[in-house]
């Protein structure tokens, strides 16, 4: 019995943990039109308004964090860039003293953040010279398609302590990856990208460093390794994009880990809660329980009215049973 009670606490922090997973939002550059301050957490659905008032776009409700405050909303910045990384709660600690880090929420399985953003970019913006950028960079497709001319990169050949890129394909994955951001990084040094007083956004989602982290786990020296060589290419792709723009953009990395412990919660609850095939419910189950359950309420209301009537009835006069089993009735037949 203390067994069946601990496997179902187990089971019910799991369930805990994998609606509330853990992430991290990293402000990487801000221009001085806006403030980040403070450490409070906030939610991954409050990213799409937190890089919305950063463009100087309305958003739909006023939130509750107060991580960002418009210092000048005449010189808001004017392009957004988020690189999101799933799979890991963060990228380490943080060695650059400007770099803001703020403790996030994931509640949301799969962000909303760009579809909104671009919603509310074309809702104000109807010219279409607004750049809108979401792609995944294991996506040849649509990294093809980034710059118009790019090509794919390939992994160059590196001195690399722990990760073993022609024998671990978790690893090759990551550093294909990485070439293809830093790759992105020298399209936009290279002026593939300049200011035109339009608003901008780019999304980059970084998906291989989940599948590195499953393989060799999340405190492995090869999960380290790879933390710091991206760390290193999002402060280059930060220092091309601050260049691009004249310093008037908001270069943001969000990590989260909610594959993880969403994964976590459906493998441990089963444990305690699967159900035998004698105990399983069919799919009639909510039809059947509605009829009988109605039925038995009508019936038993129509049961009560009938035992009224009788009891208020005049033998003599209502009831045909009376009328018929009398003795003058009987005489006339």
């Amino acid at each position: 019995m203390a067994g069946k009670k601990v496997l179902f606490l187990f089971s019910l922090v799991l369930a805990v943990i994998g609606t509330n997973a853990v992430g991290e939002l990293r402000i990487l550059h801000s221009p001085d039109s806006l403030k980040f301050q403070g450490s409070s957490g906030t939610q991954e659905s409050v990213l799409k308004d937190i890089f919305s008032a950063s463009l100087g776009l309305s958003v739909e409700e006023d939130s509750e964090w107060n991580g960002l405050s418009i210092v000048d909303p005449f010189k808001t910045p004017e392009a957004v860039v988020e690189v999101y990384i799933d799979g890991i709660s963060s990228l380490g600690n943080v060695e650059n003293s400007k770099v803001k880090t703020f403790p996030l929420k994931a509640d949301e399985y799969e962000p909303e953040t760009f579809q909104m953003l671009k919603h509310r970019i074309n809702q104000r913006f109807s010219d279409g010279s607004n750049t809108l950028i979401n792609v995944k960079l294991s996506d040849p497709a649509g990294i093809s398609s980034l710059f118009g001319d790019m090509a794919i990169p390939k992994v160059s050949k590196q001195s690399l302590q722990h990760l073993k890129q022609d024998q671990v394909e978790e690893d090759y994955s990551f550093l294909q990856d990485l070439a293809v951001l830093k790759a992105i990084t020298e399209k936009v040094s290279s002026g593939a990208i300049s200011p035109d007083n339009s608003v901008d956004f780019y999304n980059l989602r970084v998906t291989s460093l989940h599948a590195l982290s499953d393989y060799h786990g999340p405190s492995s020296m090869q999960t380290k390794e790879a933390k710091k060589l991206l760390v290193s290419a999002l402060e280059e792709l930060s220092r091309a994009f601050v260049q691009a723009y004249d310093g008037a953009v908001l270069v943001t990395a969000v990590t989260s880990d909610i594959e993880h412990t969403r994964r976590a919660r459906a493998v441990a609850a089963p444990r305690e809660f699967k159900l035998n095939d004698d105990d399983a419910y069919s799919v009639d189950y909510a039809a059947i329980f509605n009829i009988i359950l109605w039925f038995g309420v009508v019936f038993a209301f129509s049961l009560i009215a009938i035992v009224y009537a009788l009891i208020d009835m005049d033998p003599g006069r209502d009831s045909i049973i009376y009328r018929m089993t009398s003795t003058r009735m009987k005489k006339d037949n």
